[in-house]
C-alpha cells in the first residue's frame, strides 16, 4: 500500500492537485480576512461554514478529477496492467485522496485558531478537532463518487456535480430529511459539533439543531454511501479488466 501511495504522489507531483489541500484552505482563510475579519464571535463560525459548504467539496471534486484524469489518458494501463488486485490499487487512490481532505481541514482548524486569537475571540479546541473529523469521514464518500464522474466527465461535469450536491446541502440540511441527502450531513453535523446553522450563523441556545444524537447516525450513513460507492468503483475496473 505504501509503494501505492508513493506512486499517487509520485504522479502527482508538480501539479496543481498536489498543492490544492493547501491552497484551498489558505484561500479560504484569506477570503474570511478579507470579508469577515472584525465580525468577532462570529469569525469562527463563518470561517467553519464557508470552508465546509463551499470550498471543500469544490477541492475534493477537482482533487478526485486529477488524480484519475492522467490515468485516463493512457486507458488506464497503470490499473489494469499492474500485477496486483484492483481493489488494493483503487484504495491506494482514494486514500491518497483522502490524506488530501484531512491536511486541508487541519490546516483550516489551525488558521481559524490563529484568527480568532487575533480577532480578540476564542474557538473551541475540541469542537474543532472533532469537526476536523467528522469532516474526514462525511465527505469520505465523495471520493469514489467524484472518481466515477471523472471516469465519464471532464473536469467540469464534476464542478457541476459539486454545485448541485452543494445547492441541495442548504434545502435538506436544516430539516428532519437531512439523512436521506448524504450532502446534507456535514453541515447538519456541524451544529451540534460546533454550534454553527447551515446558514453560517451561531445557533440559538435551544436550537432543536443542537442535538447532539444526529452524529452517530450521520456517520453510519456516510460510511454506507462510502462502501456503496467504493464497490461501484471497484466493479468497474473489474469489468475493464474481463473486457481487456
Amino acid at each position: 500500500m505504501l509503494n501505492i501511495l508513493r506512486a499517487e504522489h509520485l504522479k502527482m507531483r508538480h501539479t496543481f492537485g498536489n498543492a490544492l489541500p493547501v491552497i484551498a484552505p489558505v484561500f479560504s482563510l484569506c477570503f474570511v480576512l478579507v470579508v469577515a475579519f472584525g465580525t468577532g464571535n462570529t469569525l469562527p463560525a463563518f470561517t467553519w461554514n464557508i470552508w465546509y459548504t463551499t470550498l471543500l467539496p469544490g477541492m475534493a471534486a477537482i482533487i478526485c478529477y486529477l488524480g484519475i484524469s492522467k490515468d485516463k489518458k493512457i486507458h488506464y494501463c497503470n490499473i489494469l496492467s499492474v500485477p496486483l488486485p484492483v481493489i488494493k490499487l483503487l484504495a491506494g487512490k482514494v486514500f491518497y485522496c483522502f490524506a488530501g481532505l484531512f491536511i486541508s481541514n487541519i490546516i483550516l482548524c489551525a488558521g481559524t485558531f490563529i484568527f480568532a486569537m487575533f480577532a480578540g475571540t476564542t474557538a473551541s479546541i475540541s469542537g474543532s478537532l472533532m469537526a476536523v473529523v467528522l469532516l474526514c469521514i462525511t465527505y469520505l464518500w465523495e471520493i469514489p463518487l467524484y472518481i466515477l464522474l471523472s471516469l465519464h466527465f471532464k473536469m467540469a461535469g464534476c464542478l457541476l456535480s459539486c454545485m448541485f450536491l452543494v445547492f441541495t446541502d442548504f434545502i435538506f440540511a436544516s430539516n428532519k430529511l437531512w439523512w436521506i441527502w448524504p450532502s446534507s450531513i456535514p453541515s447538519r453535523l456541524m451544529c451540534p459539533v460546533l454550534g454553527i446553522m447551515p446558514s453560517g450563523v451561531l445557533a440559538p441556545a435551544l436550537s432543536p439543531l443542537l442535538d447532539s444524537s444526529v452524529i452517530l447516525p450521520g456517520i453510519i450513513i456516510s460510511f454506507v454511501w462510502f462502501i456503496f460507492l467504493s464497490v461501484l468503483l471497484i466493479l468497474y475496473f473489474k469489468r475493464k479488466v474481463v473486457k481487456g
